[in-house]
């Protein structure tokens, strides 16, 4: 038995979310990539979401996955861009927060997930690019249904 890892169903879910939808089309797993990072007063919006541990129930088939998810801003300048960034995280919380169960297309059975607070306003070492952090909590199964 492999053991299931719902990061893409929740990448998934946020990216088809109507009102992150609305904002970006750049949502995706592991680290920007292409045409994400650039310069100051060029920033766009994007959103990478990570997968930080899970914790497997000794004696069920659960898993409990804690993710997190960078909400870049976008603007002209550091502030505008900071305001755009908490908007983008409030989008990206709304998308998850307190979802019941649910199955995606391939079998991943999902729980339950909630987002858990968030960072406050970050930069980017690289690019100075202003970002927040939602963190998510996900209930899951640790294996596909059939």
């Amino acid at each position: 038995m492999s053991l299931v890892d719902p990061t893409g169903y929740l990448l998934t879910t946020i990216r088809d979310d109507a009102a992150v939808a609305a904002l970006t089309d750049r949502v995706r797993g592991g680290g920007p990539q292409g045409g994400d990072a650039l310069p100051v007063g060029q920033w766009r919006r994007f959103v990478i979401v990570v997968r930080l541990g899970r914790t497997r129930l000794p004696h069920a088939p659960v898993q409990g996955v804690r993710l997190a998810a960078r909400c870049y801003g976008q603007g002209k300048d550091v502030q505008s861009a900071s305001v755009d960034a908490a908007a983008l995280a409030g989008a990206v919380a709304d998308a998850v927060h307190d979802k019941g169960h649910r199955i995606s297309s391939g079998g991943v059975s999902v729980l339950g997930s909630f987002d858990d607070g968030g960072s406050g306003t970050l930069t980017d070492p690289d690019t100075g690019q202003p970002y927040e952090v939602v963190f998510i909590d996900v209930g899951a199964l640790t294996s596909l249904v059939p």
